[in-house]
């Protein structure tokens, strides 16, 4: 989604962009080219005069007068009405005839002012050059504006993404946030609908299963008790003995199938968490670690085939944060690290920079505020959180191992 959009506005500011400078290109093309010429009519009529004037005083006209005439702008040639034609001023070829303009004198003299091609195209050149660095600056601009526009309308999808997954994977109080965006708002006010009839859902569920174990365990228990009493009579009869044994088994039965009924529920079903692969959930924590300068700091080396039997999110949570303390708080890059050592799985987060904590095993009421909440998270699926003991600061997280 962000790409399109980022896509989607450079392209239109690239189209903008260059029919605007293939306009505004035409136009000053034209310009300077009337300019030019201009140039040159004005260059004529000032040469006839010059000329005009010495040849009234007797003197002839020559390649060095031209060249004072010209003033580097023009190319000047003075044709006789007999004799050889005398030029000056710049050196123009046949292709600049262009951007020339001649007159006749009335002694059958023609008098010529000619502007070069190559010095108007680089007049053209110069003007247009500002042009096209405007344009890849406002196409560069727009890339980042792009870019930082799309991040802000893509972050409530992300969000809701999260909430999703968390929903999916059976996380209970998920968080839904209110956003400015009324389709990510719609799409919130859904989750949380969805979300608040689950947990009714889930409560009355627990509910049943609670008064079911009662109503149900409790009549069982007491007339086992009746039977087995009954089952003791010394003057009971040996037929009914037989009902009674019979009985009795009955119940065993029924006290068997009522247990197995209510442990399939999917309220205690979904307390067995099963082994899922750790190296998505080490990519997606590194990915939730804010801002983007500290995430880059992060190389995870996390084996693919090691798996882990702790809820997802709980587990991509905790290590998510002790990341971002590694990277806020840390120096140099940080590394996760994750090894199955057998008869548990070693997670460590560490970074480079001086230890910040005596190495010991953290917990909920002495461990720092913002991991506080880690050891919490930890220790309520099995897991220990551990300080490195080494020169520079890290974590040891303890983990159950999952089946491969």
């Amino acid at each position: 989604m962000r790409e399109r959009l980022v896509a989607a506005l450079v392209g239109t500011v690239v189209v903008v962009v260059a029919v605007m400078g293939a306009v505004r290109a035409y136009a000053t093309a034209g310009e300077i080219e009337r300019s030019a010429q201009a140039t040159v009519e004005r260059s004529l009529t000032m040469a006839g005069v010059a000329v005009d004037e010495r040849l009234h005083g007797g003197r002839p006209v020559t390649s060095d007068f031209l060249d004072a005439l010209s003033g580097d702008v023009v190319g000047l040639r003075y044709r006789p009405r007999q004799g050889a034609a005398v030029t000056g001023g710049l050196a123009v070829a046949d292709s600049d005839r262009e951007y020339a303009a001649s007159a006749t004198r009335p002694d059958g003299a023609e008098l010529t002012a000619v502007r070069p091609a190559d010095d108007i195209g680089r007049r053209i050149s110069d003007a247009l050059l500002p042009l096209v660095l405007l344009a890849l600056g406002l196409i560069a601009a727009a890339a980042v504006a792009g870019w930082l526009l799309a991040r802000h309308i893509a972050r409530p999808f992300q969000q809701l993404a999260d909430a999703a997954r968390g929903l999916a994977r059976g996380r209970a109080g998920v968080a839904v946030p209110h956003y400015g965006v009324a389709e990510a708002d719609a799409i919130g006010t859904a989750l949380r609908e969805g979300l608040s009839r689950l947990d009714r859902l889930q409560e009355r569920e627990e509910q049943f299963a609670v008064t079911a174990s009662h109503e149900l365990r409790t009549p069982i228990t007491a007339l086992r008790l009746r039977v087995e009493g009954l089952a003791l009579d010394p003057d009971l009869p040996p037929a009914a003995r037989t009902d009674v044994d019979e009985l009795g088994r009955g119940l065993d039965r029924l006290s068997t199938a009522v247990v197995d009924v209510l442990d399939a529920a999917p309220s205690r079903r979904d307390r067995v968490v099963p082994a899922v692969p750790a190296e998505p959930l080490v990519a997606e924590a590194v990915q939730r670690v804010s801002p983007w300068r500290a995430r880059r700091r992060v190389r995870p080396d996390v084996d693919g085939g090691v798996q882990v039997g702790v809820p997802a999110d709980a587990f991509t949570d905790a290590v998510t944060a002790l990341v971002e303390d590694c990277a806020r708080a840390g120096r140099g890059s940080v590394g996760v690290g994750l090894v199955d050592r057998g008869s548990h799985l070693e997670l460590t987060v560490t970074d480079e920079g001086p230890r910040r904590g005596e190495p010991d095993l953290l917990h909920a009421d002495t461990a720092p505020p913002p991991l506080a909440s880690v050891v919490s998270t930890v220790e309520s699926f099995g897991g220990r959180l551990f300080v490195t003991d080494a020169a520079t600061h890290g974590y040891r997280l303890l983990l159950p191992r999952g089946a491969a």
